[in-house]
C-alpha cells in the first residue's frame, strides 16, 4: 500500500492541514503524519537479524530491492508485548531515510488542522517522558497520540546527526545577528539553538507554529528557521503569514525531516528561501550564511539534497 498518492493529493501550500495515519500496537493507538509513511507492509513473517543492533531492532527486510531495517515501536518504547500481534509495517521516509516500524494494524487516516493538535509538553510538564510530541482526539472516545520520529531515530543511531566540519568555515559573521528557530522535537530544537548560540547568534525558539508568529510579530529577526510539523501552525502557514506581513523578506529556511520533492516545491511556492532536509547542519549553517549576507540561493544549490532515501544504519544500544 503506497502512501504517496493520499500524501501529495491533500497538503494545499499554507492551509495548515494535517492527516494523521493511525495505528495500533500493545492496545495503544499511535498516529503519524501521512507525508512521512513511505508506504505500509503486509506479510512479512521473516527478518534478517542485523548483528551488534539496538535491542528494539527485529530485523531487516528487501523490498523493491532495498533493505529496509525494522523497529519493534512498542520494544523500544517498554510497552511491549506479544511479538506475534505484529501484522503491518509502516515504512517511514524522513531525514533522507527509509525506516520500518513493526506494529500491530493500521486503523485509518484522520483529518486535523494543526490548530486541533494538543501540545504535549503543555500536558506532560510535571513527567518525565520524551517521545510523545503531540495529542489529537478524533473523537470524546479516541485519543491519538504522535510520537517524535525524529528523536526515535536520533536515539537508535545517534551517528546520523551530521558532522559539523563545514560549520566554523562561514564568512558571515553571526554574532550580530537575530534568529527565531521554530520546531516542536525538544530535541533538533535544542541542537539547533546550542549551535546558532555557539556562533554567537541572538536566539529566540518557539515549540509550535502560533508562538512562533507571534514570536516574529514582535521583533526584527535577520532570519527564520522553520520546521514544518509543529502543533496550532505549521511551518508553511507560518511562512505564509510572514510573506504577507509588514516584513515580507525576512529569510526564511524551511528545515524539515520532510524532503521529498513534493515539500520542497510548496515551500518554493510560499517563497521559502531554501527547503533544506533534516539533519543536513553543515548546509543549513552555510545557507543562513549566504542569506544574512544578502546573497540568493541557486536553482542548483536548491536541489542539492533531492536524493533517494537510504536505509537507516543502526547501531547498538
Amino acid at each position: 500500500m503506497s502512501m504517496k498518492l493520499d500524501a501529495e493529493s491533500y497538503l494545499k501550500s499554507g492551509s495548515n492541514e494535517l492527516r494523521v495515519l493511525e495505528y495500533r500496537t500493545t492496545n495503544m493507538l499511535f498516529g503519524i503524519n501521512i507525508l512521512k509513511v513511505n508506504k505500509i507492509v503486509s506479510g512479512v513473517k521473516t527478518f534478517t537479524s542485523v548483528p551488534e543492533s539496538h535491542s528494539a531492532v527485529v530485523g531487516m527486510f528487501e523490498d523493491m530491492g532495498r533493505l529496509i531495517p525494522v523497529v519493534d515501536l512498542a520494544g523500544f518504547l517498554g510497552v511491549a508485548d506479544d511479538t506475534t500481534r505484529r501484522e503491518k509495517i509502516v515504512v517511514t521516509e524522513f531525514f533522507g531515510l527509509l525506516t520500518g516500524f513493526w506494529v500491530d494494524r493500521i486503523d485509518w487516516i484522520c483529518h486535523f488542522q494543526w490548530e486541533d493538535v494538543i501540545d504535549a509538553q503543555s500536558v506532560f510538564s510535571n513527567i518525565d517522558q520524551r517521545y510523545v510530541i503531540g495529542i489529537v482526539k478524533p473523537t470524546e472516545e479516541r485519543m491519538v497520540l504522535l510520537l517524535d520520529y525524529e528523536t526515535i531515530l536520533l536515539d537508535l543511531c545517534p551517528h546520523i546527526r551530521s558532522d559539523r566540519s563545514a560549520v566554523r568555515n562561514t564568512e558571515v559573521d553571526f554574532s550580530r545577528k537575530k534568529i527565531l528557530v521554530a520546531e516542536d522535537s525538544p530535541a533538533v530544537r535544542a541542537m539547533l539553538v546550542n549551535e546558532m548560540l555557539e556562533l554567537g547568534c541572538e536566539v529566540q525558539q518557539a515549540s509550535d507554529g502560533a508562538q512562533a508568529w507571534e514570536l516574529f510579530q514582535q521583533a526584527d529577526f535577520d532570519l527564520v528557521i522553520c520546521d514544518v510539523e509543529m502543533p496550532q501552525m505549521d511551518g508553511l502557514a507560518v511562512t505564509l503569514r510572514i510573506r504577507q506581513s509588514q516584513q515580507p523578506d525576512t529569510p526564511v529556511i524551511i528545515y524539515s525531516s520532510i524532503g521529498d520533492i513534493g515539500m520542497k516545491a510548496r515551500a518554493a511556492f510560499l517563497k521559502a528561501d531554501a527547503h533544506i532536509t533534516k539533519l543536513n547542519l553543515d548546509k543549513l549553517i552555510m545557507t543562513a550564511g549566504k542569506l544574512m549576507n544578502g546573497e540568493s540561493i541557486s536553482q542548483e544549490e536548491l536541489d542539492a539534497d533531492k536524493t533517494e532515501p537510504a536505509p537507516l544504519e543502526l547501531v547498538q544500544a
